[in-house]
């Protein structure tokens, strides 16, 4: 197996996982922090730009590769492709080290736009709709 095909699959294991703990940290950031909005931006187009690779990574494996990846267990992997096969296991450390890597890879350099918090929401309001 090629170094390519190696961080693809990588990729293809960490990327939700990445996705799922922007989420959380998200919901935590709405409930405690006044100035959410702009971290729920930046967040939010992490989150896009993840997604667009993980579809991007997914089709690159299937096409170019042939090969399709199942988790078998809580760190184990099954490759299978063209009568191939072979398991990836991981430790638990190791996946939060690959899952930190690519979030911070994807944080730094993702640009984004400030959504309006829900302040702004109300002083555009008011200005389109005064009493």
């Amino acid at each position: 197996m090629n170094t390519e095909l190696k961080q693809l699959i990588q990729d293809f294991i960490v990327i939700p996982m990445a996705i799922k703990v922007y989420e959380q940290d998200k919901k935590l950031i709405a409930a405690d922090f006044t100035m959410a909005n702009l971290y729920i931006s930046m967040i939010d187009a992490v989150i896009d730009r993840l997604r667009q690779v993980q579809i991007e990574t997914k089709k690159k494996l299937y096409t170019k590769y042939h090969v399709d990846v199942k988790r078998v267990g809580n760190t184990s992997y099954k490759w299978l492709s063209r009568g191939e096969s072979g398991i990836i296991e991981f430790t638990p450390q190791e996946l939060r080290e690959m899952t930190r890597d690519i979030m911070e890879k994807y944080m730094y350099g993702t640009k984004f736009k400030l959504k309006d918090g829900f302040v702004d929401q109300l002083r555009r309001l008011e200005k389109e709709n005064p009493r």
